[in-house]
């Protein structure tokens, strides 16, 4: 189970995820032939998906010196999940 912390850095990745993921995408969607991305917007939900998932259990690592266990990773994937809405919208919007 995440403690309180955990939870709120959590929530912090995935808001600085959505607010600087325009910048990270742009390059990509400029040289996407190159890429041979087929669904742009799938492309994108899984990076970010990717990107917080990576800097979560690094933080995670860090701040508890091991990996989180398979409970901590399903509730990662379940916040993750339930703010998917979310991430699509700001990918939209170009956020």
């Amino acid at each position: 189970m995440l403690d309180d912390n955990t939870k709120e850095a959590l929530d912090q990745l995935i808001n600085r995820t959505i607010i600087s993921f325009h910048t990270i995408m742009s390059p990509i969607i400029i040289g996407k032939a190159d890429f041979q991305i087929q669904n742009e917007s799938d492309y994108a939900i899984g990076l970010a998906h990717g990107m917080i998932i990576t800097g979560f259990v690094s933080n995670f690592k860090t701040d508890n010196k091991r990996e989180p266990n398979q409970e901590e990773l399903v509730e990662v994937s379940k916040v993750l999940f339930s703010r998917t809405e979310e991430l699509r919208e700001a990918i939209i919007r170009g956020n």
